[in-house]
């Protein structure tokens, strides 16, 4: 976790990590990740969730990881809020179909993620 926490404490690290995991977020709603109606369709047909969904929610929990160590590394532990925030509109029925709101979090996530400098190292 130390090297994890050191690895995310320089700013490129955490950009170009955020940025791997959320293109995934932008290309598997095209295969239905995110719709109800595709979900309901294949619980009702017995074979269950879209395999997308779960790359989706996936690559949505590595991105609240990063944003949980990158905060607690440069003393933004709010930082969390905006993946979380990209999660939820995301997945839930009505708020997915509000367009923008994901981007605008992870924008959110990753400037306000770089602004901040490693806390120093308690003695």
């Amino acid at each position: 976790m130390d090297a994890i926490k050191k690895a995310l404490g320089n700013a490129p690290v955490f950009v170009v990590s955020y940025l791997i995991f959320m293109l995934p977020t932008y290309f598997l709603p095209y295969l239905g990740s995110n719709s109800a109606i595709v979900g309901a369709l294949g619980a009702a047909a017995g074979v269950g969730v879209n395999p997308a969904t779960w790359f989706h929610l996936a690559a949505m929990l590595v991105l609240c990881f990063l944003c949980w160590v990158r905060g607690a590394n440069i003393g933004k532990g709010w930082l969390l809020i905006f993946p979380i925030l990209a999660v939820v509109f995301d997945f839930v029925p009505g708020f997915s179909s509000i367009p923008l709101v994901p981007t605008v979090m992870h924008l959110l996530a990753i400037i306000l993620g770089v602004t901040g400098t490693a806390a120093a190292a308690p003695r």
